[in-house]
């Protein structure tokens, strides 16, 4: 199994960068500049008893500059798109963020839905729209997962959900021939980050 790639998408100032920071780093800064520049960060994982290097592509969310965002999308394999709690508008983007992924990368990409800044969010105005969140991640066969990248609330598991069910797809396709079930997912400590743009 070879490099595997995974894009993370959505608005701008919805908490792209502040993820990965605090997924990698285990940082957070209140004053996070916007990402203009694609940023690059990688991790090594075990997945049943072979390495494989992940590379997560930071992209710029503005919609100004969607049109070189798309290059970063080719030969993408995941993604994780998040939009910001508190500005559900934001959630509402992520339709036109995944069909523009599926034109560029075809349908049988995988990603997760990750709804950030958990920690800042009105729980009763999150209520309201819980069944219209539920019935899209049903339609596209998704998972959603709340997250917080100032706590880290459900980072590892949104992460780790994304990149297992990577893998395996990615090894269905490629016709593996290790079809063991049981094994979990292996994730090193190992971690290179490189073309830092004001990351924390």
């Amino acid at each position: 199994m070879s490099d595997i790639k995974i894009v993370i998408l959505g608005e701008g100032r919805v908490g792209k960068t502040s993820i990965l920071c605090k997924y990698f780093k285990h940082k957070f800064d209140e004053g996070q500049k916007s990402t203009v520049n694609p940023s690059l960060f990688e991790k090594e994982v075990t997945y049943k008893g072979k390495k494989v290097q992940i590379k997560f592509w930071d992209t710029a969310g503005q919609e100004q500059f969607n049109a070189i965002s798309t290059i970063y999308y080719q030969n993408a394999k995941g993604a994780l798109l998040v939009y910001d709690v508190t500005i559900f508008e934001t959630f509402k983007k992520v339709e036109s963020w995944v069909h523009t992924l599926q034109e560029v990368v075809g349908k049988d990409i995988t990603f997760v839905i990750a709804g950030n800044k958990f920690d800042l969010s009105d729980k009763n105005s999150l209520s309201k729209h819980s069944s219209e969140i539920d019935e899209y991640c049903a339609k596209e066969q998704c998972r959603h997962f709340f997250t917080s990248a100032k706590t880290g609330y459900n980072l590892d598991e949104a992460f780790e959900n994304l990149i297992n069910s990577v893998l395996s797809k990615t090894e269905k396709s490629e016709g593996g021939e290790n079809k063991k079930k049981g094994r979990k997912l292996e994730i090193r400590d190992s971690i290179v980050e490189k073309e830092k743009k004001g990351c924390c």
